[in-house]
């Protein structure tokens, strides 16, 4: 039996799994973000808790149906491109920079022009580097952090590095998926291009950098078995811990669990945040997609709409009766009579709207069954975008799977079918990622 936990910016999930994929238990946490200011951020003091109150509640639950001496492998998904920093005490520096924050877009650019653009990027590490990426993280250290904070820093790590090393006290080793979503790997040798560091401006932080950054583990052995003193804890013979394997970034997550692993196959996941991915056999022709690379080989192409469900709520609100709105927009014509919805609560940059740009046209309907309906055209159409972006770069697209929560909506399938032109396989499990992770340790 394997557990995969999926570490996202909206919440924490951890499912039980036998090795027929039958799901046994399940584990679900709220996560509470710093936003003030325009910033997203998470607390690492909150992370590590969430850690070990997954663990503790999956613990419970295995205990409960006698299947604790079965569990055998852990694997970790967790949001690409958030990062954070700890001193030798495994204590915060700072809190952990998320993906999606406001304040990154003007630090990108100044550290791109200091290397040169994206020609230059492409050059040292045969990819683009997007505004999210950890690296703009440390460009907006050079003006926001102390030098005695820059100096007290013993590691800097990718959100689910640190939850590997907070289950395993092993800090030492990250995974080719989770360090390609720093922009400061080489996607082509797997490895750290100390040159991509010249986007800061001192060569004393450059080499600090350098000393701080993990190991990057090639292939996947690995990371080390739950630690003793978490074990005893969950009243989990330590020498029968589970073993946890090195991290996925979600986005591999979510392909392996999309069963999009080879080139040509599509996963897209409707969760916080609508993601297009596809593996491929080689970078994509343009930078209008983000490339990261899988930990077994191929190249990950990615274009990330982070107005997935953070729009649909902003509609809806947080706990509608879904039931009652998909039987409401089923009476709703597609085209919902005219009325169309901005979905861009935040900025979307991979399609050029660089500001918040939500709204209604020709006005906002007051019948909450065409609102709903427009919102999954809205959230569709953003989808078709990407597919056809993947196209537009050399993707052959052999077979297309949706996972997430909001593709438990069969209207949304539908829907999205309409705007692709093409049948998708919706995923049994709606949770592709915490799949996928638990399908990498499993070794499947």
């Amino acid at each position: 039996m394997v557990t995969g936990f999926d570490f996202s910016t909206g919440s924490v999930k951890g499912i039980a799994f036998d090795m027929e994929g039958n799901q046994l238990a399940e584990v679900r946490l709220g996560t509470d973000l710093w936003t003030e200011g325009g910033v997203s951020e998470l607390n690492l003091a909150l992370l590590e808790g969430q850690v070990h109150s997954a663990l503790r509640g999956m613990a419970s639950k295995l205990h409960q149906i006698n299947k604790i001496n079965h569990w055998k492998a852990i694997g970790i998904s967790a949001t690409h491109h958030t990062c954070g920093r700890i001193d030798k005490d495994k204590l915060p520096v700072r809190r952990a920079i998320c993906w999606n924050d406001g304040t990154l877009a003007a630090f990108h650019a100044k550290g791109l022009e200091r290397l040169g653009g994206q020609a230059k990027v492409r050059e040292l590490i045969g990819g683009p580097w997007a505004v999210r990426y950890s690296l703009s993280h440390l460009v907006k250290d050079e003006a926001t952090l102390s030098e005695a904070d820059w100096k007290r820093t013993w590691r800097i790590l990718p959100h689910g590095t640190l939850v590997s090393g907070f289950m395993t006290g092993n800090f030492d080793k990250i995974s080719i998926s989770s360090a390609a979503s720093t922009g400061m790997m080489d996607l082509r040798t797997c490895q750290w291009q100390p040159k991509m560091l010249e986007c800061l401006e001192k060569p004393e932080h450059r080499q600090m950098v350098l000393e701080q950054l993990p190991q990057i583990v090639q292939g996947n052995g690995p990371t080390g078995p739950l630690a003793n003193w978490i074990c005893q804890g969950l009243n989990v013979d330590p020498g029968k811990a589970p073993i946890v394997y090195p991290t996925s970034d979600d986005q591999q997550a979510g392909l392996v669990g999309g069963g999009a692993m080879q080139p040509g196959q599509v996963a897209i996941i409707l969760g916080n945040s609508a993601v297009v991915n596809a593996s491929a056999d080689r970078p994509p022709a343009t930078d209008e997609l983000d490339c990261m690379r899988l930990s077994w080989g191929p190249y990950l192409w990615m274009r990330c709409y982070t107005n997935g469900a953070q729009f649909l709520d902003r509609v809806v609100g947080q706990n509608p009766n879904w039931a009652e709105l998909e039987a409401k927009a089923r009476l709703v014509p597609p085209g919902c009579n005219g009325y169309k919805v901005r979905p861009f609560v935040h900025a979307e940059p991979s399609i050029g709207v660089t500001k918040p740009d939500f709204g209604w046209e020709p006005s906002e309907p007051s019948d909450e069954g065409v609102r709903f309906r427009a919102s999954l055209e809205a959230l569709a159409n953003l989808v078709a975008l990407g597919v056809q972006a993947h196209e537009r770069n050399g993707q052959k697209i052999s077979q297309i799977t949706v996972s997430g929560g909001i593709s438990k909506s069969d209207l949304m399938v539908e829907i999205l079918e309409k705007a692709l032109g093409r049948k998708v396989i919706r995923l049994p499990v709606g949770e592709g990622s915490a799949l996928g992770a638990a399908v990498v340790a499993a070794g499947v």
